[in-house]
């Protein structure tokens, strides 16, 4: 059973770990993401300002979520530990957002999609909507626009 969390200031390096171990999954090379710990900070504005919940199962961190209100809505971080994706988590993950979104009033988010997980959030109902260029990554990302089914 997951339940979420508010992330805290004194958790910065976690998110950042479980990101970098995140992306590990994927494919990356250790050099890339070894430079990526090195120059990505979860600054303590930036975690007491939007919505960023830890994800747990059990006593245990398995990944973490943040959403950013402002101009335009965006889900700016989605990310599970490699022991925890492929086991139904991020579907499940993915139903609080939505409900984080409603608490939120966000009618729409946009996402910028690491490539790997465009197909996941394609079958949840986003649309691709256009690119991003990612420096840190050399290449274009896809940005994605989901709207929040809200209930009649």
């Amino acid at each position: 059973m997951l339940h979420f969390i508010d992330a805290e200031a004194r958790h910065a390096e976690l998110l950042r770990d479980t990101l970098i171990a995140s992306k590990g999954y994927w494919g990356y090379s250790q050099e890339q993401l070894e430079q990526w710990r090195a120059n990505l900070t979860f600054e303590d504005e930036y975690i007491a300002r939007n919505t960023v919940k830890l994800v747990m199962a059990e006593s245990e961190v398995i990944g973490f979520f943040a959403l950013v209100k402002g101009d335009t809505d965006e889900l700016d971080h989605f990310w599970l530990l490699p022991k925890a994706i492929g086991k139904g988590y991020g579907n499940l993950v993915f139903e609080q957002i939505l409900a984080e979104c409603k608490t939120l009033e966000i009618a729409e988010f946009y996402i910028i999609s690491d490539p790997d997980a465009e197909g996941f959030y394609l079958k949840k109902g986003a649309l691709k909507v256009g690119e991003v260029y990612s420096e840190p990554q050399k290449r274009m990302l896809p940005k994605l626009k989901f709207t929040v089914v809200q209930a009649t």
